[in-house]
């Protein structure tokens, strides 16, 4: 049975300045592909990488916490500060399971993030392609 996402347009852009999912408490996933990544990018090994942000092991992924009143570690004010490395949770976002698993729960979203139901219709291949990359 098709998902409601797979039947309407569903819409989403990122809004110029807006960092808002990136100064939400929670926990920022990497998977070993995603801690190589980044750690390449920011000119370190990947053990190295995991200590200096303290990414700790859990369930097969390293995870890095987000503290409530802080933002991400890799935020700056221009942004994202390894945004062409960035976790597939990261990039994935707002596309996770969660937030499709309703048309209303993708509303409720929306009144936290300002690029839902803005810009172009993101089309459900990629759609498909955001969940089947970031699973948790």
């Amino acid at each position: 049975m098709a998902k409601w996402w797979e039947k309407e347009p569903v819409r989403f852009e990122c809004q110029q300045g807006c960092f808002k999912c990136c100064m939400k408490p929670g926990v920022v996933y990497f998977d070993s592909d995603d801690v190589h990544r980044a750690a390449d990018y920011v000119g370190l090994n990947p053990s190295e990488f995991r200590k200096k942000y303290r990414l700790r092991k859990f369930e097969g992924y390293w995870e890095m916490e987000v503290k409530e009143g802080e933002a991400c570690t890799f935020l700056t004010m221009q942004g994202c500060s390894i945004h062409p490395a960035k976790p597939k949770q990261c990039s994935a976002y707002p596309f996770w399971k969660e937030h499709l698993d309703s048309k209303n729960y993708w509303t409720l979203v929306g009144g936290f993030c300002p690029g839902i139901n803005e810009g172009p219709p993101v089309p459900a291949k990629e759609i498909k392609q955001y969940l089947r990359d970031f699973r948790l």
